[in-house]
């Protein structure tokens, strides 16, 4: 539980049914380009799993969503829980929204089985993932894009250990789908 600032109730991490725009909306306002990378001109999966943290008259003021996705890194196959769609609330910011949502989220996949949890992140937050328990991919790492398109990821990659033997192999990083 987080101490709600704006009244006495503490506030909670829930498993949302549903993240429409109308939900990054109440997050992040308006916007064409709320998470800051269209200039990647890359094509996004929408998360499949999702949690969020409500003020107490209700607004949505942090979101974490969640996809697995189909890896091959260094020749090896494996599935990770891709974790995306990390935003808070600018007012809400420093609070540890972000701390907490990310780690629901991350005790949710590891919690289906996944071994590892994968992120992409414009690269001055790696600092903050980083703080999460996350670690930068060094090799390469292409995507999938429409029409059987590949393309180089541009964002930074970062992944973390969900089972506590589970090392990152080395070698190229292909993400079998869209990213998420």
């Amino acid at each position: 539980m987080i101490s709600d600032r704006f009244s006495a109730e503490p506030l909670a991490v829930e498993r949302l049914e549903e993240y429409t725009r109308a939900g990054q909306e109440e997050i992040l306002g308006p916007g064409e380009d709320p998470y800051g990378v269209a200039y990647t001109g890359l094509t996004f999966r929408p998360k499949e799993i999702h949690f969020g943290i409500r003020a107490a008259g209700g607004r949505l003021i942090a979101h974490t969503g969640l996809l697995p996705v189909p890896l091959t890194v260094g020749g090896t196959d494996l599935e990770a829980v891709g974790v995306g769609g990390v935003c808070v609330a600018a007012e809400r910011r420093g609070e540890g929204l972000a701390h907490a949502v990310v780690g629901a989220a991350v005790d949710h996949g590891r919690a289906l089985g996944f071994r590892y949890a994968l992120l992409f992140c414009r690269p001055p937050l790696a600092v903050f993932y980083r703080g999460l328990g996350f670690r930068e991919v060094a090799e390469e790492v292409t995507v999938e894009q429409p029409e059987g398109r590949l393309a180089v990821m541009p964002l930074s990659t970062m992944w973390r250990p969900l089972a506590a033997d589970a090392g990152w192999p080395e070698g190229p990083v292909r993400l079998r789908s869209l990213p998420m």
